[in-house]
């Protein structure tokens, strides 16, 4: 009968260890500082050998809870070594220890059979290692960096996150069963079949949890997709809305000027005159009109800075409206709308109310168009990479403003960026002209 070995257990450890170190590379860390990392990444391969040495030894009995070890300590240190919610965390552990059990049985299934040739050396051994560790891990990697490279997070329910540690846990167990207990209707009854059911068990793990990833994420993405389409339609609406408001405001301007004309003729001098100053004070706030150039840009502005005169908020405008031309209509609504009201509501929060400022500009250079809105802020803001997180009450729509900006200026083929300096937030998005403009 053709026996295999058990996989040495630091091998085991190593395999998990390395597993979990692919997602430690990929995700942002928690700590800034790297020798941070460092030491609890050493630290955590220290636990997973000294654990698997003594799984080596205890009773078969004991097995099952030293494993339980071994699996808390994979998931301590993607929740530690990560700037990642403990959900998340569930769900790349539960990747990173199918993955880990695949290439540990993979690499000592082929290594078995080639040193039953009589080819059995540690050199071997190693080099087994460097190539079905090496290379799994690569291929597990480059996959991981096309979902988690780019920045994106995760962000699974708890549903999709314990549907993938059932999957991972079910993998194990069928894997393994053969292990613990050869004698029941699922297990193998050679070492070499219990291998190779290990190995195809564990793969089909693998393969069934990465496409549970990839649906995930297509669900997010048509979930940010849908927002951002709420957000396009949500801003084009307001402008509409605001269009129409101060078409009437404007005309209901125009007749009181002819009415003021007539109470001119009031008698009483005084009253009249502290009548007619109270009138124009009040028009004054609702006669607000721009001319950048672009209707849509005067009629959004025009909607802002009424509410801006409303809140004390100082609103900057220097704008070459048409050089916006070659922009769609609720494009324009989605950049402007969605940017400035960001920057009204940081300014709202600001105590003092001269420091209420917000600066817009629009203008070309050098074949682009820029568009920059500043305002002042004193509110703590939490910019994470290019994506500013939301102080909004609404959570229907968090974090999807600047994506919707940002999902426009690369419509246009542009870019956009975020920055604060000194008390001043900024946003600029920078867009390509359109041949010979």
């Amino acid at each position: 009968m053709t026996t295999i070995a058990d996989i040495p257990k630091f091998y085991t450890a190593l395999a998990e260890w390395l597993s979990c170190l692919v997602f430690v590379l990929l995700l942002e860390k928690r700590q800034p500082r790297k020798w941070v990392t460092a030491l609890e990444l050493s630290a955590s391969f220290v636990l997973l050998c000294i654990i698997q040495y003594f799984i080596g030894i205890i009773p078969i009995a004991l097995w099952l809870p030293g494993m339980g070890v071994a699996l808390v300590i994979m998931y301590a240190t993607i929740l530690f070594c990560c700037k990642i919610s403990p959900t998340d965390a569930g769900f790349c552990w539960a990747i990173a220890f199918i993955v880990a059990e695949f290439i540990a049985s993979l690499d000592w299934q082929l290594y078995s059979f080639v040193a039953q040739q009589g080819f059995d050396s540690y050199l071997l051994q190693g080099i087994f290692l460097l190539i079905f560790y090496g290379g799994s891990l690569c291929i597990i990697f480059r996959i991981e960096q096309k979902r988690l490279g780019s920045g994106q997070k995760l962000e699974v329910t708890r549903r999709e996150v314990l549907s993938a540690i059932m999957t991972s846990l079910g993998a194990f167990l069928i894997s393994n069963i053969s292990y613990v207990n050869t004698n029941n209707p699922f297990s193998g009854r050679m070492s070499t079949e219990i291998f190779y059911i290990r190995t195809l068990v564990d793969l089909a793990g693998v393969i069934m949890l990465v496409s549970l990833q990839d649906r995930v994420l297509e669900l997010q993405a048509q979930k940010e997709k849908e927002a951002i389409d709420a957000l396009f339609q949500r801003q084009y609406e307001q402008y509409r809305q605001s269009r129409e408001n101060i078409e009437m405001v404007n005309r209901k301007y125009h007749d009181l000027k002819h009415q003021i004309a007539v109470i001119r003729m009031e008698q009483d001098e005084g009253k009249r005159e502290n009548y007619l100053q109270q009138m124009e004070s009040e028009l004054q706030r609702f006669g607000v009109e721009f001319e950048t150039g672009s209707p849509v840009l005067d009629t959004i502005l025009s909607s802002k800075e009424t509410y801006c005169l409303q809140h004390d908020i100082n609103l900057n405008v220097v704008a070459d409206g048409e050089s916006l031309g070659f922009i769609d209509v609720m494009d324009l609504c989605s950049i402007f709308g969605n940017a400035l009201d960001n920057a009204i509501e940081s300014a709202e929060q600001v105590t003092e109310k001269e420091k209420r400022l917000i600066r817009l500009a629009v203008y070309t250079q050098n074949g682009f168009l820029l568009i920059r809105v500043e305002n002042y802020f004193e509110a703590p803001l939490q910019v994470s990479g290019e994506e500013l997180q939301t102080t909004k009450q609404d959570k229907n729509f968090h974090g999807y403003g600047i994506k919707s900006i940002r999902h426009t200026a690369e419509k246009y083929g542009g870019s956009l960026s975020i920055s604060t300096q000194d008390g001043w937030f900024s946003l600029k998005a920078l867009i390509p002209l359109p041949e010979g403009k």
